[in-house]
């Protein structure tokens, strides 16, 4: 597919009903192992805390962090129909697992991820065509001009874009620590660069882009000894040195605990630390074999 008509499809297939999805019938439970961190001599809860503060982008003034409130659907192009069914049930079990709906099949896509075999030359080219789904949009964000200079940034596996917005359903008129909305993901662009990518395993990407898409991940953090997905294309910084095959039972207690916070905050420090509190507390229930609540 020449590079033109992959960038017009793309963004069109993220506003058309061509998506495809499984029911949640369809999907595979969760297997919740044990959670095994190494800490370098800091305790857990430090192990925690530094994960979350620098993990989480925080993009919105107010500090908020943003998540999708609406069915997850994702959309898959460039990629032959076995291979995209395969990340598609990943993005959709992960949906399940923050707590998320999943579309049925010929759902609108609101994930939209584009392989390709020149990112660095596709990427550009969206953002200058455009413009509206790119620089317009973060012109009034936190960072919003280096959001744009991450996204376009040469040499990168997979980069991730994120379209939010406000919502103020069900929320009354604020106060000092609550704002009158929080900020919602309605649309995700990701863009995979096949040759970096390698040979790599279809169930990992496919978990590592949907934790690049469920939640607003920065692409520069620290994920040195951690066990997670996240470290697929980085397997010498895992504690066994290996490349993850799957999402980790850390990746699933951050995502879950993103969801399960509070989306109104003030500040990102309360946000921050609400989602650092809930992982904890995923990661001992896990440890125990006690019901996550």
């Amino acid at each position: 597919m020449k590079i033109v008509s992959l960038i017009a499809a793309g963004l069109m297939a993220l506003w058309a009903p061509t998506a495809f999805a499984q029911t949640p019938e369809e999907l595979p439970e969760a297997d919740l192992g044990t959670i095994t961190v190494t800490s370098d001599g800091r305790s857990e809860r430090t192990v925690i805390d530094d994960f979350v503060a620098d993990i989480t982008a925080i993009h919105e003034r107010n500090g908020q962090v943003a998540t999708f409130d609406e069915r997850i659907c994702p959309a898959v192009i460039n990629l032959p129909p076995a291979q995209a069914q395969v990340i598609n049930d990943r993005i959709a079990r992960a949906a399940l697992i923050a707590g998320l709906q999943v579309g049925r099949p010929g759902c609108e896509g609101n994930v939209l991820v584009i392989f390709t075999e020149d990112s660095d030359r596709l990427v550009p080219a969206m953002v200058s065509r455009y413009g509206r789904v790119f620089r317009w949009h973060v012109s009034d964000q936190e960072r919003g001009r280096q959001l744009l200079d991450e996204f376009s940034r040469e040499g990168r596996t997979v980069r991730w874009w994120h379209l939010t917005e406000r919502d103020t359903l069900g929320h009354d008129g604020g106060s000092r620590l609550r704002a009158a909305y929080e900020t919602d993901i309605y649309r995700v662009i990701q863009v995979v660069d096949i040759r970096r990518a390698g040979r790599v395993n279809l169930t990992a990407l496919g978990d590592y882009l949907a934790m690049t898409a469920l939640t607003r991940m920065s692409p520069d953090a620290d994920l040195h000894n951690l066990d997670s997905v996240l470290n697929l294309f980085t397997p010498g910084e895992t504690p066994e040195g290996q490349a993850p095959t799957s999402m980790t039972d850390w990746d699933q207690a951050y995502l879950e605990a993103v969801y399960a916070a509070r989306g109104d905050t003030r500040s990102q420090f309360l946000a921050q630390h609400d989602i650092a509190q809930r992982m904890e507390r995923r990661i001992n229930q896990r440890r125990d074999g006690r019901s996550i609540r």
